[in-house]
This record gives structure tokens, sequence and C-alpha cells, in this order.
């Protein structure tokens, strides 16, 4: 089978509210290829094998980001040194950082109802180039720690939303004016030791670090703008604003800066090892996880195509 093969995730919160939805993506995929809804990690690496037999040439994936990261490890693994097919977002998820970081709106309906006519019509399809991150054998594009997980920990409480996400960021910012329980529960003073390949190791306090191999973060920021001129690396960022500081924290997010400086760490690299005295929480595409020890290690990963209609 060379034609389209669909990923769809039902657990999203956009697809639980659609339950109808794989239905009608079927209907829309038609004879160009095969939609399989999958439940669980099993569920991915049976489908990600079933698709590297009937040599599927786009791989489109109706979820967030976190499916999204979640699929393409399965089907790394599975494709060992065989190259993935091209990959297609259908914005399944609630906030879609991958999806609008590579431009691609609209729903999953107009989007595959795109990808169909364009594979119809036997032409190549436009795709975009990007490097991924491997964060102990699992791959995405944004990884973070500190306060990202403790913020997306109190987000996932309520689930509400791209709106949602910005109102907790407000709410976290007003605490921080008046040392309130929320902002101290979710910013916090963290020692790091930073070792870069080719790099002195940086040995700091920090309230979280950010890598990345795409430019914006969720709501649109535009962090990570070293990338333009290192494109086989991907970018860390340090805040080492001070958590008595922290409301200061939106400037210092939408200030561009390379290398050191008063509140922020920058650099690029193709390699990472993250240490601190504990073991502590991260976050890769949205997913939560915490290391098995107190270190994590972050490094490059292949370079996937994702049509971009």
């Amino acid at each position: 089978m060379s034609g389209i093969g669909i990923i769809t995730n039902p657990h999203s919160k956009l697809n639980r509210r659609n339950p109808e939805r794989p239905a009608l993506l079927g209907f829309i995929l038609g004879t160009q290829g095969q939609l399989e809804v999958t439940n669980s990690l099993a569920d991915l690496e049976r489908v990600a094998l079933d698709f590297k037999s009937k040599g599927i040439t786009t791989l489109a994936i109706n979820g967030g980001d976190g499916t999204i990261s979640r699929t393409l490890t399965a089907f790394l693994a599975a494709y060992g040194e065989t190259p993935l097919p091209q990959i297609a977002l259908l914005r399944g998820g609630t906030i879609n950082v991958l999806a609008n970081n590579l431009g691609i709106r609209g729903s999953p309906e107009e989007i595959l109802y795109r990808l169909v006519e364009w594979h119809s019509s036997g032409r190549a399809m436009p795709v975009r180039r990007v490097p991924t991150l491997c964060v102990e054998g699992n791959h995405g594009f944004l990884f973070a720690n500190g306060m990202a997980p403790a913020f997306l920990k109190e987000y996932y409480k309520r689930k509400s939303g791209a709106f949602g996400a910005f109102l907790l960021v407000c709410a976290v910012w007003l605490s921080s004016l008046f040392k309130g329980r929320l902002h101290d529960k979710i910013v916090q003073d963290l020692r790091q030791n930073l070792r870069p390949d080719k790099r002195r190791s940086i040995d700091h306090t920090s309230c979280s670090v950010f890598c990345s191999t795409v430019l914006k973060l969720p709501l649109g920021i535009p962090l990570f703008h070293m990338l333009e001129s290192h494109p086989r690396e991907f970018q860390c960022v340090s805040f080492t604003t001070p958590s008595r500081e922290s409301w200061r924290l939106p400037l210092v997010l939408l200030r561009r800066q390379d290398g050191p400086g008063k509140d922020k760490i920058s650099f690029c690299c193709e390699e990472l090892r993250i240490e601190m005295p504990h073991p502590f929480d991260y976050t890769l595409d949205g997913e939560l996880f915490t290391s098995t020890n107190n270190s994590v290690n972050i490094g490059i990963g292949p370079e996937l195509d994702f049509v971009t209609i």
C-alpha cells in the first residue's frame, strides 16, 4: 500500500469531544490509505510494523504534541535504519505546538481533505525537515524541566485549552507579585549543572531549562531564534532569574539573547547532560516524566520530513 496511514488517538481532548471523528476521517481517506485507532503503546508498535510492511508514503497523526512524540518514538524504533515516511500533522490536540511552528492550519478533517487531494493528484507534497530531540530514548521537539512540568501539572488538572493556559500564566504572574502559593508551587530556584558537548560545564541556579528544535514555545513565544543559524543543533535556554524576581520572566522570555546574560543563558549544541542533586521532573512535548536518577541526557535525533500543506 503506497498511500496514507493515519494514526488517531481517541484519548486526546478534541477527539474525545468528537467520538465520530475516526469514522469521518476514514470516509475522507476513502481508498487512499488506512486508518488505525491506537489506544496504547502496544497498539502503536503493532501499527508501526504494519505500516512499514505496507510501505506507506505519508504518516498522518491525529492527536496532540504528546501523541506525536509517542508515535514518532514507536515508528523510529520499528523502522530502524529505514527512513520514516513523510509526516502530516492533523492538529488533533489542544495547543498543537509543533503544527503551529510548521504553519499548519485547519481542522483534522480540512487538513486530511487537502492531503488526500494532493496524494490523489500524484504531485509531490511540500515538506519541511525538522530534527528531533532524543531524551532518554524518547523523541520529541521541546524539553523543559523546573517550572514547565510544575506548570503543566496545574494545567492538566483543568485541561482548559490554549485560553485556559494563558489564564493560568496570568495567574502565576499575579501570584509572583504577591508571593502567593501558586507562584511558590511552580517557580523554584534549582541547582543545575549543564554539560554540553564542546563547551565548559555550567554549574548554576535556574528555575527552568528549555531545549528545543523548533522556534516557538506554546502561545507562539519565539524563544529559540538561534536555531535559524544552527540547523543541525538544538537550542538550550536556562532561566537564571531568581524566583523572588520571577515577575520579570515575561520580559525575559521575549528578549532575544545569545550566550550568557543577567536572566538567562542561551546556546546551541548537539548533546547535553543535565544534572541536579536529586531526581527531577521534566516534560517532552507536553508529556510528563521523572528522571530515573539525578541526570538526563539530551541529544539531537533524526531529521524528519513534515508535510506543510
